[in-house]
């Protein structure tokens, strides 16, 4: 399983969805397609095996419609539970804990 350190390796600030939101830099879309990518296709959610790990130690905010671009996106593939049991998911403050299991239990909305 790849640990990924997002607060120094992607970006600190979460927010935006994709190029056209807000200053249109890492956005949501990028982020998914460089460490989620492998996760796009149906045979990828068939078990429950951990797939990436991300550690939110060092990121200062993320915004709902970045966790929904992000993270809700495979709600079309598989459950919330499953989705974190593939992506997961340490140092989170309370807050953005939420903000992802709001946009999981939401589903995809673009």
């Amino acid at each position: 399983m790849n640990r990924i350190d997002v607060g120094k390796d992607f970006y600190h600030r979460l927010a935006n969805r994709d190029q056209r939101q807000g200053d249109g830099k890492h956005n949501a879309t990028q982020f998914r397609e460089k460490y989620l990518l492998g996760l796009d296709n149906t045979d990828a959610w068939r078990d429950d095996s951990p797939f990436i790990l991300f550690d939110f130690e060092n990121v200062k905010i993320i915004g709902p419609s970045f966790a929904n671009e992000a993270f809700g996106y495979f709600t079309v593939y598989a459950s919330q539970e499953r989705i974190l049991n593939k992506i997961r998911f340490e140092n989170l403050s309370t807050v953005q804990k939420s903000i992802i299991e709001t946009e999981l239990t939401a589903g995809y909305s673009r």
